[in-house]
């Protein structure tokens, strides 16, 4: 898949080039940030599911989702504190799951993160558990899920 362009943003697949940029606004977007090298870590085991949003060329968001055994794993989602409630954040979350296969979604978040858990609701995740001191500040995690069904195309005969 290409780039997608949406208003004023871009999103596509990361590039090795995009990391330091992914990187800064990990460190931006998280009180706990995950280390470049994980993130870099990250790209290279999900080359189809590690995109980035650009505005005008700067890299203002991205998402990544990692393939586990028993399901599929919403491991982030940053968008740059100055483009927030601009649609960024749907944009990459839409993108993601055209890309996903069938099966379960799953994600943690903070509790205290209640943009994250507005669109994670309005996108029919629902919490399945609740992780206490889950994060290296003590704070607790929910833990969420969607079911990803793709449509299935219908054959007509010629």
């Amino acid at each position: 898949m290409g780039t997608v362009a949406s208003q004023e943003f871009q999103i596509r697949a990361v590039k090795p080039e995009d990391m330091n940029s992914v990187s800064e606004l990990e460190n931006a977007c998280f009180k706990d940030p995950f280390p470049s090298y994980f993130l870099s870590q990250l790209a290279d085991a999900n080359p189809d599911t590690f995109l980035v949003a650009l505005d005008r060329g700067r890299i203002v968001g991205y998402a990544v989702v990692d393939d586990w055994t028993d399901h599929q794993h919403l491991v982030s989602i940053a968008v740059h504190p100055d483009s927030r409630r601009k649609g960024i954040g749907q944009a990459l979350l839409d993108n993601l799951t055209e890309r996903l296969h069938d099966g379960p979604l799953r994600l943690e978040l903070r509790k205290s993160n209640r943009s994250a858990l507005g669109l994670y609701l309005k996108n029919e995740f629902h919490q399945i558990g609740f992780a206490h001191s889950y994060y290296t500040d003590g704070e607790d995690a929910i833990q969420m899920e969607k079911a990803i069904r793709k449509k299935l195309e219908v054959l007509t005969p010629a």
